[in-house]
């Protein structure tokens, strides 16, 4: 009968450490070195389904970026759930884009504007606030054994301001299962999605919005009408000739880049308090080279 009992007690306190170890298992783990921001990403859906991806935030110049004050966090989303659905944009002409039930998380960075007083473990460059900021963008990549990367891959990285509307920022896809990278000048919500949209219809999409975040920026009107010049002259090749297309891009891209920070606002920090044009402008510039790239058709998406 003790036998019996103790061997009870002891299978009982087996199911209850691994129970409790895929309980712990369920998590986000952020730890920061320097300038970049490392999140490992382990999330149960509640039917007893797993999701694993790490995520890596590379920042250009960070103030005060803790763990604390990056305030990463990722949940299990509902790829049918029509809240989420409606977020994503149209695809008129055929399949929508969608969220893949093999890897339905959301990942939300949300720097809280409240110095977080007292703080005295940063691991950079600190200005006592406690409160996060950058100069320029940030890189983010998104690692997942869950997807598979192909070369002509339809996987891509959405981000949307909190609760709004999603938009592609996929800068690179690579091998790995697959790595998704995007940048960005401010911060969000990222999504990983199939985006079935032909390339040609995204990339005249992503140019009508850089042309108007250029036309809202705070610049001269010279250097505006420069950029303005190189925009539209990308446009005009997009379908005459791809290559001379990026050609042209990446002089808009060197040139934002030479006036972030004198001739472009090119700061974001969490209290909202200024404007990060510079940011905002080569992020978007940046995934529309992507889809140059796509369009292009000489060079394999995931690498």
């Amino acid at each position: 009968m003790l036998k019996t009992l103790h061997g009870l007690t002891l299978g009982l306190a087996c199911l209850l450490a691994v129970f409790g170890m895929r309980q712990a298992a369920a998590d986000v783990i952020v730890s920061v070195e320097g300038n970049v921001a490392t999140a490992q990403i382990l999330l149960e859906d509640g039917g007893g389904n797993y999701y694993q991806a790490d995520a890596t935030i590379t920042f250009d110049s960070p103030i005060n970026l803790t763990r604390e004050s990056l305030n990463l966090t990722a949940e299990v989303v509902d790829p049918e759930d029509p809240g989420l659905t409606v977020r994503l944009p149209l695809n008129l002409l055929g399949a929508p884009v969608r969220v893949d039930p093999a890897f339905p998380v959301m990942i939300t960075v949300e720097p809280p504007a409240t110095p977080h007083l007292f703080t005295s473990s940063f691991d950079g460059p600190e200005d006592g606030t406690g409160v996060l900021s950058f100069t320029n963008t940030y890189e983010i990549e998104i690692h997942t054994h869950e997807l598979v990367c192909t070369p002509d891959s339809q996987y891509r990285l959405f981000k949307a301001p909190l609760g709004g509307n999603f938009d592609d920022v996929t800068s690179e896809l690579a091998m790995g299962s697959v790595r998704m990278r995007g940048r960005g000048g401010a911060f969000s919500q990222f999504l990983p999605v199939i985006d079935p949209r032909a390339a040609f219809g995204v990339a005249t999409g992503k140019i009508l919005v850089l042309n108007l975040r250029i036309v809202v920026a705070a610049l001269s009107d010279l250097l505006r009408g420069d950029l303005l010049a190189l925009l539209g002259k990308v446009n005009a090749l997009l379908i005459l000739d791809v290559g001379a297309a990026i050609v042209a891009l990446d002089e808009l891209i060197s040139t934002i880049s030479a006036d972030a920070g004198t001739e472009i606002a090119n700061v974001w920090n969490a209290l909202h308090s200024v404007i990060n044009d510079a940011g905002e402008m080569l992020s978007l510039a940046e995934t529309l080279r992507f889809s140059l790239v796509q369009l292009q058709g000489t060079t394999p998406l995931c690498q």
